[in-house]
């Protein structure tokens, strides 16, 4: 059911919007919780929740597909998956589609045409170096032409990069500071593919990709196979339209720095997915 207690609210700077995905242990979506179930913390203080809403919105998508060498082997897993996340988008739904290589490759800016990325993403080739980190960062910049509220990126990747000019905690932050949720979709390799020097890399990439997810407050897959490639879609595609957007008036007025939070649910056996930082600046 779609509910909504966003109005009135005072036109303020020091309003927190926080999305929020709930799940059950086995990752399943969870809607209709009561606004009572939640409770939202800013440096460890608990604040008054003045906007929640679960209505059903359109979402704007940046998805970042990895075509480097890296990923001969996996890139057909990987384009199954873009393709039933494609399948599974709302009317109202925009997306931008950019390849990763030696650098960033922006096939298609922000549409509403989803059908057109499907025959853009056959194309996609494999080779090459892996700039991921700039990849991402101008999938961010990008983003900013956004005409949906809602904004996420979905990455699909490895996780190696052996060709950026940024780095990842420079990532980190700009992904932090854009307030967008990314969704990482990491392809591992099978086991005795890599030697055991390369393993720690691609270990730390796949490290990477997770920890992306879950500082922005979206959501870590592997796929592998048919099976997790249709769950991870359709967790995907269920998420991006039923969260949870929790409002509060941030008690600090200097607006200045990075500010720690944190949302609670009092109900036993879900989990939750929120951001656990945001930037707060002057306007």
């Amino acid at each position: 059911a779609r509910r909504s207690d966003l109005a009135p609210l005072r036109v303020d700077v020091n309003l927190v919007l926080v999305p929020v995905t709930v799940t059950d242990r086995s990752g399943k979506i969870i809607s209709g919780l009561d606004k009572s179930r939640f409770k939202v913390f800013e440096e460890g203080v608990p604040q008054p929740i003045v906007a929640f809403s679960t209505e059903d919105l359109p979402a704007s998508i940046g998805l970042v597909l990895d075509v480097s060498g890296s990923m001969k082997q996996k890139l057909e897993t990987a384009r199954s998956f873009v393709q039933a996340l494609l399948a599974g988008t709302d009317s109202g739904d925009e997306a931008l589609f950019l390849t990763c290589a030696n650098r960033p490759d922006v096939q298609a800016d922000l549409t509403h045409n989803i059908d057109s990325l499907q025959s853009i993403l056959q194309s996609a080739r494999p080779g090459g170096w892996t700039a991921l980190v700039d990849s991402v960062y101008l999938t961010i910049d990008r983003m900013k032409a956004a005409r949906n509220s809602r904004k996420v990126l979905v990455i699909v990747s490895d996780g190696q990069d052996n060709h950026s000019r940024y780095s990842k905690p420079e990532l980190r932050s700009k992904a932090i500071e854009s307030e967008a949720q990314i969704y990482s979709v990491a392809t591992p390799d099978p086991p005795g593919f890599r030697k055991a020097i390369e393993l720690v890399e691609a270990n730390r990439g796949i490290a990477f990709l997770s920890d992306l997810a879950h500082s922005t407050g979206g959501l870590y897959f592997q796929i592998d196979s048919a099976a997790s490639i249709s769950l991870a879609a359709e967790k995907i595609s269920t998420a991006l339209h039923h969260q949870y957007l929790i409002g509060y008036y941030s008690p600090d007025p200097s607006r200045n720095g990075l500010r720690r939070i944190q949302v609670k649910l009092d109900v036993p056996d879900l989990r939750l997915y929120a951001r656990n930082v945001y930037y707060a600046t002057t306007p």
